[in-house]
């Protein structure tokens, strides 16, 4: 009995200790149609902040980060920055984005085996202008803490290309990079 006790103690704290990494941030095909509108336009984002403190721990498995050893904002900023060098619109000289994200919350247990990102945005321009978005991205997680865990750390990407479209596609972000 006390060499299951043990076994069973050794595995729990084991599990405890994964961090949960995200692939690397992929281009959205839409977020390139709506950005293509935007040819001329020279804008980047140089800054990413947030605003509130992100928990990343999920379950008792550990905590989930973004790619490259990256925090939460510079994951969002780079993916913003990676659309616009897709797009034809990135340039460090042109105008500046400072971006605050105002919400960083995930569940791996939204509805038992589903789960969701939820993604606030607050951008401000060198022109004054500025802009609030938010995203909420749900995706299957899955039962057990492994499988959900994983899932939820992957839907980051898709969760980043939902907040990036919808804020591309609001009518107000072509008053900032103009």
């Amino acid at each position: 009995m006390k060499k299951f006790a043990f076994l069973a103690m050794a595995v729990l704290l084991a599990t405890g200790c994964s961090t949960m990494t995200p692939a690397r941030y992929s281009i959205s095909v839409d977020n390139n149609v709506v950005l293509k509108q935007y040819a001329g336009a020279t804008v980047e984002v140089a800054t990413m902040t947030a605003a509130d403190s992100y928990n990343a721990n999920c379950r008792l498995m550990g905590p989930i980060e973004a790619a490259d050893g990256m925090s939460i904002p510079e994951f969002v900023q780079k993916a913003f920055n990676d659309e616009f060098k897709f797009a034809g619109i990135h340039s460090g000289s042109g105008i500046k984005l400072d971006g605050s994200l105002t919400k960083i919350s995930f569940s791996s247990t939204s509805g038992l085996v589903n789960g969701t990102w939820d993604l606030g945005l607050t951008l401000k321009s060198s022109n004054g202008r500025s802009m609030m978005a938010e995203s909420s991205y749900g995706f299957r997680s899955g039962f057990d803490a492994i499988t959900a865990c994983n899932q939820t750390a992957q839907a980051l990407g898709p969760a980043v290309q939902d907040l990036i479209k919808k804020v591309v596609s609001d009518p107000q972000f072509a008053t900032l990079i103009r």
